[in-house]
């Protein structure tokens, strides 16, 4: 085969550079959901899950090209998961499992429920890890509320209201068992959404302040300069698509 002239010749194909983007950027958005262990936002996205889904054509035999994009999605969560935190041998010894599974399926529908196990699984444990450090109950829901709710213009009082405390009492106990505070931590989440999408999007700053509820582009391009040392744009340019492997070279 001249795997120039394929390439060519796939790239040409009606809606497959635009069908194939779509497709990345709903991996990328499942990846980001599990690696930040937001258990609810990954519910409501496996509604649809495994539906009208077009994958590339890795096999000629169907049920060989699902377990081939099955295997590669547990290799892609587990280094997302890696790069947030979790333990290097639980990650890979997770995904070894999970494709051993995978390569005993004998049909898609069996294929499709092992992805969601395993996209539950990861997400699971990245929540879990996140809350191992976290000592009151009012703390970890404060967590949780800010990740299912990280599109909001979110803020101590919002939070402590959403969860029927006072906010002064919230705000003490959090500086206190994570050492910083509340506010600083909602800043950071969204800072970190952030990083991800610019190194794996090419949604504009203006798209990403709207999608995290910053009032304008230009706060969130202020926070994100405070945050980061750089600006969005300066981050994309050093970081954009790179992978967890290039960063440790």
């Amino acid at each position: 085969m001249n795997i120039e002239k394929e390439l060519a010749k796939r790239l040409m194909d009606d809606g497959e550079t635009t069908a194939r983007q779509d497709a990345y950027n709903r991996e990328i958005n499942f990846y980001e959901i599990v690696a930040s262990g937001n258990t609810k936002a990954l519910e409501e996205k496996l509604k649809n899950f495994g539906q009208a889904q077009k994958l590339g054509k890795l096999s000629a035999n169907d049920l060989q090209n699902n377990k081939y994009h099955a295997t590669i999605l547990a290799a892609l969560v587990s280094r997302f998961c890696i790069e947030a935190g979790m333990e290097i041998s639980v990650a890979y010894t997770l995904s070894d499992i999970y494709i051993e599974l995978i390569d005993s399926a004998t049909s898609n529908t069996e294929i499709v429920s092992l992805q969601m196990e395993l996209l539950r699984h990861y997400c699971r444990k990245m929540n879990e890890l996140t809350k191992s450090n976290v000592v009151s109950r009012h703390n970890v829901m404060a967590i949780d509320y800010i990740r299912s709710h990280i599109q909001e213009s979110l803020t101590v009082e919002s939070i402590a209201d959403a969860l029927s405390l006072n906010s002064s009492y919230l705000s003490k106990l959090f500086k206190q068992e994570m050492g910083i505070t509340l506010s600083r931590y909602i800043r950071n989440q969204k800072i970190d959404v952030a990083c991800s999408m610019l190194r794996h999007l090419d949604e504009s700053s203006l798209s990403i302040a709207n999608y995290l509820g910053f009032s304008s582009q230009s706060h969130f391009i202020q926070v994100f300069k405070k945050t980061t040392g750089m600006t969005p744009e300066e981050y994309r340019r050093k970081n954009y698509h790179q992978t967890w492997m290039n960063s440790e070279s």
